[in-house]
């Protein structure tokens, strides 16, 4: 995301957020709430693709975050957030927990770590013996040695969650807008307040940040469209060039493991920390944040449109990308028109 764009329609924002996943429309929801001006850019034709669409739709304890991370952080801090937001937002979850099974020895001393790891935030966490987990799951495979029970795992709706992150943050301001395909408004030949010709500005991709050089290809490039536009600048000597980075203000989010679901509010705070000590949101303190509740499973299934796969929330129509909300959607709907023939 970056800070401070102007779009092609002259709309100045504080933020735009490139990518509609879970992540970004976390840090997308968490940057409108906290007053700022933000635009979610997406590349394709509906949010939550990519990785997003294909989540295992579990937030986890990510106990095996490796310890003093900024993963480990993000999931810590994400798990004391998601139980209120998801009740806030309506989204349906169940905290089933989960179990850790050994089925070597190798696994069964690695246990006693897997309980230490999940004691900082989950105290109910405790090691089962083989019968206690055979009581609890007589279908398992035979041949289990034990297992940990780590009560604070939940199972939650996949693809509703970063679609009720969107229009909490649309409900508050934000925008949504596709990605810009052009690279650049295009060569400008003016003269500046010192009274010099000024040709550019290019857009080229670098290898490098800190590469403020201008290779011989881009001068020649730049003077042959000078010359084109005004054939008298073809005589004219070049007095010098330069370059600019204009990614300072970025903060890229990425290199996420599986945990982008779970950690994606603890991740949208931290984000959201690091944007206010650059500069404070125009609205702070002086907006009231209004509330939103994602229509339910019921609701969006009677007008599930089962030939595109889509929905429609609040005017926006929606591709349900996620195969196993799809799935979900088209079994209750069957439920729904089976019980309407009775």
């Amino acid at each position: 995301m970056v800070a401070h764009v102007e779009h092609g329609d002259g709309v100045v924002v504080d933020v735009a957020v490139i990518g509609g996943g879970v992540v970004g429309t976390a840090v997308f929801r968490e940057l409108v709430l906290r007053g700022y001006n933000v635009t979610l850019l997406e590349k394709n034709a509906n949010v939550v693709h990519g990785a997003s669409c294909g989540n295992s739709g579990i937030a986890c304890t990510g106990y095996d975050a490796p310890e003093g991370s900024l993963e480990r952080r993000c999931i810590r801090r994400a798990m004391e957030l998601n139980p209120a937001v998801y009740r806030e937002l309506g989204l349906p979850s169940a905290a089933v927990g989960s179990l850790v099974i050994a089925w070597t020895a190798q696994d069964l001393a690695a246990l006693p770590h897997t309980v230490a790891a999940n004691h900082a935030i989950d105290t109910q966490v405790k090691t089962l013996s083989a019968a206690e987990l055979y009581a609890l799951e007589p279908h398992l495979a035979a041949g289990a040695l034990g297992a940990v029970f780590v009560p604070g795992e939940i199972v939650i709706e996949p693809w509703l969650i970063p679609i009720a992150y969107l229009h909490h943050g649309l409900r508050n301001g934000g925008t949504l807008r596709p990605v810009p395909t052009d690279r650049t408004k295009g060569v400008f030949v003016f003269r500046n307040l010192h009274g010099l010709v000024v040709v550019g500005p290019t857009a080229e991709d670098q290898h490098s940040r800190e590469d403020m050089t201008n290779t011989p290809d881009v001068v020649a490039t730049l003077r042959a469209a000078a010359s084109q536009i005004v054939p008298a600048l073809a005589a004219c000597p070049v007095v010098g060039t330069y370059a600019a980075d204009g990614a300072h203000q970025w903060v890229v989010v990425g290199g996420i493991r599986s945990t982008g679901v779970t950690a994606s509010l603890g991740i949208a705070e931290y984000v959201g920390q690091l944007i206010g000590a650059w500069f404070r949101p125009r609205l702070a303190g002086r907006h009231v944040i209004v509330p939103y509740v994602v229509p339910t499973f019921q609701e969006l299934a009677m007008q599930f449109d089962g030939t595109s796969n889509s929905v429609t929330i609040e005017g926006l129509v929606h591709q349900v990308t996620h195969p196993l909300t799809r799935w979900g959607l088209q079994k209750l709907l069957k439920q729904q028109q089976d019980t309407s023939r009775l």
